[in-house]
C-alpha cells in the first residue's frame, strides 16, 4: 500500500488502539519491503505505551523520529500549537480544552438542581440521577482521554509520508546506518519518547535524532535543538533549503511538554508561521480542518534529511 493511501485515506485517525494496530500492521509491510525489520518497544504501565521502532539496531547512528499517533479534538472556535515552545502551546490551548468540560458540567448542576425536583416520583427521580451519573462519568472520561480527531494531515500524517518516502530513497548503506521509530503517546508529557530514550539506554546507545513535527504547511521552516543537537541544527541549517528558515534554542522551559526533553542528542523539524516571540504558530490542528499538505514542505524536509545522510 502507498503511505500516502495509508495515512490520509485508510488510517487518517490513529487515536484508539485498533487504528493505532491497523496503521503499524500496513507499515510493517512498508518497511519490510525496502530490508528494515520492525520491532516493538513496550512499556508497560497503568495504560500500555507503545513504540514502533524500525532500524538495523547495531550500525544505526541517525533516526528519524515521527509521531505517529494523532491528537483529541479540541471542541473550539479557534486552535493554536507551538512547536517549538511546549509551555506556550499547552497555556494557548487551557481554555479549549476545560471550558466545554466546564460547561457541561455546569449544565449537569443546574439540571439537577432546577429539573429533578420537578418530578415528585421517587422512580423517575432515581432514574435521572443514575442518567447524570452516567453522563458525569462519561465526562471524567473525555478529560483524560478525549474524544479523537477525524482529519489528521499535518499532525501528524505528513511527517510519517516524508520519513517513509525518505526512506525509500536511501541505498543499502544509508539503511544501515539511520533508524526510523515511530512513536506513540505523544501528549503532554510524551511518554512515547521516553520509553524510547530508557531502550537507548538500555542498549547503551547515544545515537542523533531528529524528529519531525507538524511540516505539512507554513511558510516557514522551524528547526529546534537541543543541548548537544546544536551541531547537526547547524548543519542542517547550513546553505539554502527553499524556505525561510528559524532556528530555536529549546533548552530550558521550551523543551517541557514536548518530546524534545527527553532528547538531549535531539533536532526537531516543523514547518509553520512565525510569531512574534521567535517560535512557530500552527493554526488548524486538533480540528476538522486539518486537511492540507503542501508538497514544497515535504520536498524541503526530505532535502534536508538527505543532507543529514550524508554526514554519516
Amino acid at each position: 500500500m502507498d503511505i500516502r493511501t495509508l495515512a490520509l485515506e485508510q488510517c487518517p485517525s490513529r487515536f484508539g488502539r485498533r487504528n493505532k494496530n491497523r496503521f503499524l500492521h500496513a507499515l510493517d509491510d512498508l518497511f519490510a519491503e525496502q530490508g528494515y525489520e520492525g520491532k516493538n518497544i513496550d512499556k508497560r504501565r497503568l495504560f500500555l505505551t507503545r513504540d514502533r521502532m524500525y532500524a538495523f539496531e547495531k550500525t544505526a547512528k541517525l533516526y528519524i523520529v515521527v509521531p505517529y499517533d494523532t491528537p483529541e479534538r479540541l471542541f473550539w472556535h479557534k486552535t493554536k500549537y507551538y512547536p517549538l515552545d511546549g509551555n506556550r502551546s499547552l497555556n494557548s490551548n487551557m481554555l479549549a480544552t476545560y471550558v466545554p468540560a466546564v460547561i457541561f458540567y455546569v449544565l449537569i448542576l443546574l439540571f439537577i438542581t432546577f429539573v429533578v425536583p420537578l418530578f415528585e416520583d421517587p422512580l423517575i427521580q432515581g432514574f435521572i440521577n443514575l442518567i447524570v451519573f452516567i453522563c458525569t462519568l462519561l465526562l471524567i472520561g473525555l478529560l483524560i482521554k478525549g474524544v479523537g480527531n477525524r482529519r489528521n494531515t499535518n499532525r501528524n500524517s505528513a511527517a510519517i509520508i516524508a520519513a517513509v518516502e525518505f526512506m525509500q530513497s536511501l541505498n543499502k548503506d544509508q539503511k544501515r546506518r539511520i533508524g526510523f521509530v515511530f512513536t506513540d503517546r505523544n501528549r503532554r508529557r510524551c511518554d512515547g519518547a521516553a520509553v524510547l530514550m530508557n531502550y537507548f539506554q538500555e542498549q547503551k546507545k547515544n545515537p542523533d535524532i531528529i524528529e519531525l513535527n507538524c511540516i505539512g504547511t507554513g511558510d516557514t521552516l522551524g528547526i529546534g535543538y537541543r543541548m548537544h543537537g546544536k551541531r547537526l541544527a547547524a548543519l542542517l541549517n547550513a546553505g539554502k533549503s527553499g524556505m525561510k528558515t528559524r532556528m530555536s534554542d529549546m533548552n530550558g522551559d521550551k523543551c517541557l511538554q514536548t518530546s524534545m526533553y527527553h532528547y538531549e542528542k535531539g533536532v526537531m523539524i516543523c514547518c509553520g508561521t512565525p510569531y512574534e516571540k521567535g517560535g512557530l504558530l500552527v493554526s488548524d490542528t486538533q480540528c476538522g480542518k486539518d486537511r492540507v499538505m503542501e508538497e514544497r514542505n515535504l520536498d524541503t524536509v526530505k532535502q534536508l534529511l538527505a543532507k543529514a545522510a550524508e554526514r554519516l
